[in-house]
């Protein structure tokens, strides 16, 4: 199998660190209101700008390093591509929350 969809995934992981690291040193407070569907969280500034980035890389990393040493081996292409495809979506999705929580805590949408 190819290896551009496992490096487009530690891409992914490395925007979400850059993002969620660069947006800690733009937002002064000590605590940030995370928005959800119909309610907000409360958080420490680590926890609401990199605690989902961290849960996250956990999983992948053990999973991108797995599949990149057997990539040559998985012979089921729908198994390769699912997970390559639902690893990109948790990312992506990772980093519209970050992008959410930094937008309306510093006033943009509300």
């Amino acid at each position: 199998m190819k290896s551009f969809p496992l490096f487009l995934s530690l891409i992914f992981m490395i925007a979400s660190w850059a993002m969620g690291s660069y947006f800690l040193s733009v937002i002064y407070t000590p605590t940030i209101i995370v928005p959800l569907f119909n309610e907000f969280i409360w958080m420490r500034d680590y926890q609401g700008m990199l605690g989902l980035t961290t849960f996250l890389s956990l999983l992948t990393v053990p999973l991108i390093t797995y599949m990149f040493k057997q990539r040559n081996r998985i012979t089921k292409r729908r198994m390769w591509y699912s997970i390559v495809f639902t690893t990109h979506i948790f990312w992506l999705g990772t980093i519209a929350i970050q992008l959410k929580t930094v937008a309306f805590n510093l006033g943009i949408c509300h």
